[in-house]
This record gives C-alpha cells, sequence and structure tokens, in this order.
C-alpha cells in the first residue's frame, strides 16, 4: 500500500506521522504544488490531505487510489460526486477539535471583552511606569455573568462553547437548525437583535452563505461583539469590516476566511491592527493534543477501510 501525505506543513511537523508507516510505504510532502500533484499521486492507494483540492483531474491522473482521508472534519476540498463515480472511499474525523475550537473561540472573545491587548501594550509601553497611577481601567470591560450569548450552529462545538459561557454566567440562547429542548432556540434575526455576544459554529452550505449580512448587523447592537470559528463566508466580509470601522461592532476575533490566506486587498486587512479586532491564521481546530487525536482517528480509517469496514466514510 502506497500511502501520500500532501501537505503536512498544515498538520504541523510536531506531531509523529509513524502511526501511518507502519500501515504501507508512506511519502509525506511538506506541501505539494499545483504543479506537481498529477506525479504525486499517480501511484498512491491512499492520500491523506487538509487543505489539498482532490479534484476530477486530480482522481483522473491517480489511477491506483482508494481511499481519500482528509485531516479534518469539513470535506469540501474534496469532490464528493466524482469520488462515488469512481468508487473512491472518503474518510473524514468528525469530533476531534471540539476541546480546541472551544479553548480558542473563549480565548479569542475574552481577550476581545476584557481589552487584554490594551492592557497589556498599557505596561509593556512603559506607560504605566510613568504616569504612576496604581491601576488603570480605560476602556472599561464587562463582565459575561447576565449578558446574552448567541450561538450560531448548535453540533458538538457550539454545545461545549455554551457550556463555558454557562459557567461565567452567560444567558444563552441557540440557532439551530433543530429546535432542542434544553436552551432557547430563536430565529436568526432574533438572535442578532438580543446577543451581546455571538459565537458562530456553523458549517457552510446554501443556507448558511452570508448568513450574517449587512442587513442583520443592523439589527445588532453597537456593542455586540461576534467572533467566527466557522467558515469565513458565513458571513459578509465586507460588511463586518465596514461596520467594525463605523463602531456598529464593537468587537470583531475571527480565525476562518473566505480566501485563505487572505490577501492585502481583503476587507479585513483594513481592520487587523485595531485594538478591538483579533484576527488569528486558521489555528482554533490545532491544538497539538486535537492533531494527535485526528492523526489517530485517520490510521483507523486506513485500516477499518482495508478490512472492509466503513468508519468516518462521507461517500456513502
Amino acid at each position: 500500500m502506497v500511502i501520500k501525505v500532501l501537505d503536512r506543513a498544515s498538520m504541523g511537523k510536531d506531531i509523529s506521522f509513524d502511526c501511518l508507516k507502519k500501515l504501507g510505504e508512506t511519502q509525506i510532502y511538506d506541501s505539494t504544488d499545483k504543479s506537481e500533484i498529477d506525479d504525486r499521486v499517480s501511484d498512491a492507494d491512499v492520500l491523506v490531505i487538509n487543505k489539498i483540492k482532490i479534484t476530477d483531474k486530480v482522481m483522473n491522473k491517480a489511477k491506483n487510489l482508494k481511499l481519500v482521508c482528509v485531516f479534518a472534519t469539513g470535506y469540501d476540498n474534496v469532490d464528493i460526486t466524482e469520488a462515488r463515480k469512481r468508487n473512491i472511499a472518503v474518510c473524514n474525523v468528525p469530533a476531534y477539535s471540539t476541546d480546541s475550537v472551544t479553548l480558542f473561540t473563549m480565548s479569542t472573545l475574552l481577550y476581545l471583552i476584557t481589552h487584554l491587548g490594551e492592557y497589556r501594550n498599557h505596561v509593556a509601553s512603559g506607560k504605566y511606569s510613568e504616569e504612576g497611577a496604581a491601576n488603570r481601567l480605560i476602556p472599561p470591560y464587562n463582565e459575561l455573568k447576565g449578558k446574552v450569548f448567541g450561538i450560531i450552529g448548535f453540533g458538538n462545538i457550539g454545545r461545549s462553547v455554551a457550556k463555558v459561557a454557562e459557567a461565567f454566567g452567560a444567558e444563552i440562547i441557540v440557532n439551530k437548525r433543530t429546535p432542542i429542548d434544553d436552551y432557547e432556540c430563536v430565529d436568526i434575526d432574533t438572535l442578532c437583535k438580543r446577543a451581546d455576544i455571538i459565537s458562530i459554529h456553523c458549517p457552510l452550505n446554501e443556507s448558511t452563505r452570508g448568513l450574517i449580512s449587512r442587513e442583520r448587523i443592523e439589527l445588532m447592537k453597537p456593542s455586540v461583539v461576534i467572533v467566527n470559528e466557522a467558515r469565513g463566508a458565513v458571513v459578509d466580509e465586507s460588511a463586518v469590516a465596514e461596520a467594525v470601522l463605523d463602531g456598529r461592532i464593537a468587537g470583531f476575533g475571527c480565525d476562518v476566511y473566505s480566501t485563505e490566506p487572505f490577501e492585502k486587498n481583503h476587507p479585513y486587512a483594513k481592520i487587523a491592527s485595531l485594538d478591538n479586532v483579533c484576527l488569528t491564521p486558521h489555528a482554533a481546530w490545532g491544538a497539538y493534543e486535537a492533531r494527535v487525536r485526528c492523526l489517530d482517528v485517520i490510521c483507523n480509517n486506513i485500516k477499518s477501510f482495508f478490512n472492509g469496514e466503513t468508519l468516518n466514510r462521507v461517500d456513502i
């Protein structure tokens, strides 16, 4: 069995791929350019990918390909329809990053609502020592207790974030496709109107693309803090940037973008250095422990497939 890892750099160089090496001849590439992909996939039985797109053209060159393993929960980089036509199995890794994304979500939120960066910079700049005051409370900050914490998307991550927010005393409201009994469920417009904090964790599909639109931003409190840990295109990125600049969004944190990495002319480039903005490089999923879990599941997915089982198959 020939296993090809096409973009190890996006998975981190600090984790061991020994479990893959035990399964077959394993070739690991830090990255794979479009000009290199045809040659690299030509003799592969199994591809392990994160960001590399596996299109019908790639599959045409991969004559031996039997299985694509995605180092992620989302599998939109693989053309599932074409994989089915060619009888190529596709496996993902569900739920491995829940704790990691929860940690990152709350870290981003707390950084924004406590103005931690500004307080830290006040001391680091020397102003704290120079001004002679024992304490500084500008800009003022608020507790989470009693705040309305709106969560869009309520899968494993959304529910995990809710539990942490509850521990801080926040009031949870939820927007999800199927209502539940243990939390208050509201429509998206109601959530936008009521929430002091909006945390986004829904998948990207045709019904969620542009969900946080210019019109919905107009419904929000000017004191709202938004954190997007879902997909970049769930929000209207231009509208969000404008609202931040106009003071209609008090704080904005984001780890995902419609184009990754975003370019210099992206709307967020105008707000990236603002004190009330925290933009991070699609890192929320990637705590060390989460990546180790992910690779362990991939190894089990491969063993399961060649044993005739269907563990984590997304093509059937």
